[in-house]
């Protein structure tokens, strides 16, 4: 056996053997707290990609994993988690971040929920608890296909509405001209 002199030993490429603390209550689903903060305005303003910040709070013990969902999918492009949770040493309890960077303009379109996973594990099995708080992205910051679609049928319809009158001022200055040349002869 090793002496580790803490609560956790960690053996062959990653095996992790926790030992629990009696004297701490293991958590239950509606003691953890898991929330994304937004990016900034400064950030927003000044960046082309901008992070969301996942914290999960008040959990035990730390066998714990953070996926970040980005409109119902995976990401794991753009993610960086802590490599290891954090113990508050006055309650005993874990907390874990993780930071998600994605583009302005994928933050910017409404349609884009972004969701943070804390998969926990109690000792007896997996739980897993999403962020509290919905996190869409900005609206009316986006320009979709459908957006872009729509907007070129406007720009369409307006050219050919200039056109139309163009070809209509055309023909009134023809037949003015032309009556006015008639009544000389």
């Amino acid at each position: 056996c090793c002496d580790t002199g803490s609560y956790q030993a960690y053996f062959g490429s990653g095996t992790k053997l926790t030992v629990l603390d009696p004297k701490i209550k293991v958590s239950e689903r509606e003691d953890i707290n898991v929330t994304i903060i937004k990016p900034s305005e400064k950030e927003l303003c000044k960046k082309k990609t901008v992070t969301l910040v996942c914290v999960a709070r008040n959990f035990y013990p730390d066998h714990v994993s953070l996926t970040w969902m980005v409109g119902g999918e995976k990401r794991e492009t753009g993610v960086a988690t802590d490599a290891s949770a954090k113990q508050d040493t006055s309650t005993r309890l874990f907390s874990i971040s993780s930071r998600l960077k994605v583009t302005k303009k994928e933050w910017t379109n409404e349609k884009n929920e972004f969701r943070c996973k804390l998969d926990f594990y109690n000792g007896t099995e997996h739980l897993p608890i999403f962020n509290e708080n919905e996190v869409i992205g900005l609206e009316g910051g986006g320009y979709t296909r459908d957006d872009y679609v729509n907007s070129s049928k406007v720009v369409k319809l307006s050219y050919g509405m200039v056109i139309a009158k163009s070809g209509l001022y055309g023909l009134v200055i023809f037949v003015f001209v032309w009556r006015k040349g008639s009544h000389r002869k």
